[in-house]
């Protein structure tokens, strides 16, 4: 098997490289079986190897133009998850007892402003772009941001961000399910005081990041009601 990734292998011609490790039925099938764990078994807990997996997941994830605006903060010190426990009312009875806490940070208005140190960085150092592109890939940003999606306050730009943030807690999720592991998708929180506790404890600096969501990973010790969604007549229209 061809190790080139410019390659496409014969028998599947689409991205090179790309190989199905898993068949259709079986990745709906995993789908269905996933759910938002609600009480997690305290003495079970995700290996340091199948985490690392889990972040990776986050890592490799799209976004918007390439920018990875994300930070993911792993959170051990159960003082802290003690502490922040009263401004989490979506958390109550899984952050308590899971084996991974995660918070998902996204990037703030100046780290994300055209020319800036971090997407310098992004454009010349990770990506490994030539700086003279630079200017027509900042102009471009430009147009992209202020006509294209017309994002004009710092909030709607922060919200274009969170976004981003969000593809990667899609594939962090998708991932622990396919290992066989729960996990817990976290909105329900007091923003402004959390933001405080921790920028406090020096968890992150708040001229670099906001927070964005959270979530936990372990093994659930509850059992689960019957999955709902809506059928796929109410969620696909087919324009030909």
């Amino acid at each position: 098997m061809s190790t080139d990734p410019t390659q496409h292998l014969s028998n599947q011609p689409g991205v090179p490289n790309l190989t199905p490790c898993m068949n259709a039925e079986q990745v709906v099938q995993l789908l269905h079986n996933r759910y938002t764990a609600k009480k997690y078994n305290p003495t079970m807990r995700v290996s340091e190897k199948d985490f690392a997996a889990i972040i990776e997941a986050g890592r490799m994830s799209p976004s918007s133009m390439g920018f990875e605006p994300w930070h993911f903060v792993r959170i051990n010190n159960r003082d802290l998850i003690n502490e922040m426990l009263p401004y989490m009312w979506g958390a109550a009875g899984k952050l308590e007892d899971a084996s991974h806490v995660v918070a998902l940070l996204g990037r703030n208005v100046d780290q994300m402003k055209p020319y800036s140190s971090y997407l310098t960085h992004i454009h010349e150092d990770i990506q490994k772009y030539p700086h003279e592109a630079l200017d027509a890939r900042m102009g471009r940003y430009v147009t992209f941001i202020n006509e294209d999606h017309n994002l004009q306050t710092d909030s709607e730009k922060n919200l274009w961000v969170d976004k981003q943030v969000y593809l990667a807690l899609g594939n962090m999720l998708t991932m622990s399910a396919a290992m066989g592991i729960d996990s817990t998708p976290i909105e329900g929180f007091q923003k402004r005081p959390l933001e405080k506790l921790l920028t406090e404890r020096g968890v992150y600096d708040p001229e670099e990041f906001h927070l964005t969501v959270f979530v936990c990973f372990g093994y659930s010790d509850a059992e689960h009601r019957m999955k709902t969604r809506r059928p796929t007549s109410e969620v696909l229209t087919v324009i030909d």
